[in-house]
């Protein structure tokens, strides 16, 4: 019997120590995470730590995002589907593999990241949103592409909606019905669409990718 393999959680814990012995330049609060990480990883063994991480809930998301293809440029053009390069596994597996023991509820409910233009912000987050509302065992989950701006609101939800477009084995997967301004499922009544300022009371978000935050 073959033992598992985690190609991706591997790369993200290779960054996380390539960040902290100093080989990979970085701010102080990246390197604050990914000491945090590595610190994390040996108290998780302890029965006191509230929290392990999860390789299998981390590689699974990474893998999806990575069967999506890419909306623009060149390697959409040749139909290529997005790699995640190391610092994006990083944030990734962070956020999809951290849980609670007992609950097994996520560690970490909000991510916040600054990316500079053209690091493949949109697709990525375009990625998550998309395993949000698919594939992560939220029945009727709710999924905005928020922003104070129309145009900012669909830089997230159009890159989704081509990925989507351009996978009928994704659609057909997860009966995912792709409508001009909106997507949905039928089956279980998700939903996933751009969202401008407040969404209201009404609103119950299992996911929701604010761009340009910090303005």
């Amino acid at each position: 019997m073959s033992r598992k393999s985690y190609p991706n959680v591997n790369a993200a814990n290779q960054y996380a120590r390539d960040v902290v012995r100093g080989k990979i330049v970085a701010c102080q609060f990246v390197i604050q995470a990914c000491q945090r990480h590595l610190d994390d990883l040996m108290a998780e063994k302890s029965k006191s730590f509230r929290y392990r991480f999860d390789k299998d809930l981390a590689e699974r998301a990474a893998k999806f995002i990575q069967l999506l293809p890419h909306t623009k440029g060149e390697w959409a053009f040749k139909r290529m589907p997005i790699t995640l390069e190391p610092w994006q596994l990083f944030v990734i597996c962070c956020a999809f593999g951290w849980v609670n023991k007992g609950s097994r509820l996520r560690r970490f409910r909000e991510v916040y990241t600054e990316i500079p233009r053209k690091n493949g912000k949109s697709a990525i987050s375009a990625g998550v949103a998309l395993y949000c509302f698919a594939c992560d065992n939220e029945f009727g989950a709710e999924v905005y592409s928020g922003a104070t701006t129309e145009k900012q609101a669909w830089e997230v939800f159009r890159p989704a909606r081509l990925m989507c477009k351009r996978t009928p084995m994704l659609t057909e997967a997860f009966g995912i019905e792709v409508n001009a301004s909106n997507m949905n499922r039928p089956e279980d009544g998700a939903r996933f669409e751009p969202l401008i300022g407040n969404p209201g009371d009404g609103s119950s978000p299992h996911c929701a990718v604010v761009d340009e935050y910090h303005e």
